[in-house]
């Protein structure tokens, strides 16, 4: 339920969005103002929440049908009870299998042990111990004798928080190019699990768009009853000397064009950011978006639907996936991908999302 605050100020941001006072994206004929009202009303009404990609998502516009877009409630709604039936078909209905893919540690260590190329996970950090592939365990000073950089990730946090790039330098630790003393370090650890995984850089075409971060393809597949198929997808791409592509840290999502294998027209920046809602290129490198090709993209789609066959309880996964110059490679998988973004770049995805799901309800 939400609170009274939340209401208020869920109708306060109704008033900004009838009237335009809000982050443009799309341009174009415009629905009236009364037709925007009712569209924002009927979401909230639906969701139980207000719909702040309205404009990104172009639902502003004359000929938009909100009906064809799905938000958080309903498709979680839809995702959880597709899952319930999937366990159920197969006697295991009594066991909750979200762990598998929000661990960022057990998800890795799963995918690693059937053959599914992964970012390399050098260790994991419990307490003051240090537990090896191999299964040593030692304490969590000999971290000081790594020479190379290497992020350190904690195991459930997500969004690009709870990640840091870190360098051992003397006897001292440099995390996100800030120099800060060893116990510092271990102030932030506290007693929380975390990955140690090996530094990457995207595939050298990539990184002419940007090469501050790992920039990572987001691709989306869903169970249609018998196989994982991909859905949907997107790129982000970090700005600034951002070391994350996340959205909320100033990145840019643009869209995928699977047949042609490449951008499509336009970036995307968060309500957010201060900048414009849409860009044709990136804004420190000036690369144009459209028809960029994607490498090794058909190899990364076909990589998620491997990986996706072992998350065999799993409806739909938003990957994040690193493309290199070795190939593609799995970062994590996401087991509730915020499906806005994915929308405002890619379309309504109500329709073949629930079509889909009655697939596998009704057999």
């Amino acid at each position: 339920m939400r609170s009274l605050k939340q209401i208020l100020y869920d109708q306060y941001l109704t008033f900004r969005y009838v009237f335009g006072k809000t982050k443009q994206y799309h341009s174009g004929k415009q629905k009236s103002r009364l037709q925007i009202l009712r569209d924002l009303l009927a979401w909230q009404f639906r969701e139980g929440e207000f719909n702040d990609m309205y404009y990104a998502m172009g639902l502003h516009l004359t000929g938009s049908r909100q009906k064809e877009y799905i938000g958080r409630k309903s498709f979680l709604k839809i995702k959880n009870s597709t899952e319930r039936k999937l366990k159920q078909t197969a006697s295991c209905d009594g066991l909750n299998y979200d762990v598998i893919s929000k661990d960022k540690f057990y998800a890795n260590s799963i995918f690693t042990a059937n053959g599914i190329p992964c970012i390399q996970n050098f260790a994991l950090i419990s307490g003051s111990s240090l537990i090896f592939p191999d299964g040593r365990n030692e304490n969590i000073e000999s971290i000081r004798e790594m020479t190379d950089p290497f992020f350190i990730k904690n195991v459930s946090v997500e969004a690009g928080e709870g990640i840091f790039l870190c360098r051992i330098v003397d006897s001292k630790v440099d995390i996100n190019g800030e120099i800060k003393e060893w116990e510092t370090f271990r102030r932030i650890l506290k007693n929380k699990k975390w990955v140690v995984q090996k530094r990457y850089s995207s595939h050298k075409i990539l990184n002419k768009i940007n090469s501050s971060a790992l920039n990572t393809t987001r691709i989306v597949t869903i169970f249609n009853g018998q196989e994982p198929e991909y859905l949907c997808g997107f790129q982000g791409f970090a700005t600034g000397k951002e070391l994350t592509d996340s959205w909320s840290h100033g990145s840019i999502y643009v869209g995928i064009d699977i047949v042609k294998g490449c951008l499509k027209e336009h970036g995307i920046t968060s309500t957010s950011d201060k900048r414009s809602g849409l860009l044709l290129s990136h804004p420190d490198s000036g690369v144009v978006f459209k028809d960029f090709e994607i490498p090794c993209l058909n190899e990364a789609v076909d990589l998620c639907i491997r990986a996706h066959r072992l998350l065999y309880f799993n409806f739909i996964i938003g990957w994040d996936v690193a493309i290199t110059d070795s190939g593609p490679l799995i970062v994590e998988a996401n087991e509730k991908p915020g499906m806005n973004v994915a929308q405002a770049l890619n379309g309504g995805l109500k329709e073949k999302i629930m079509e889909y799901a009655a697939k596998i309800s009704n057999r």
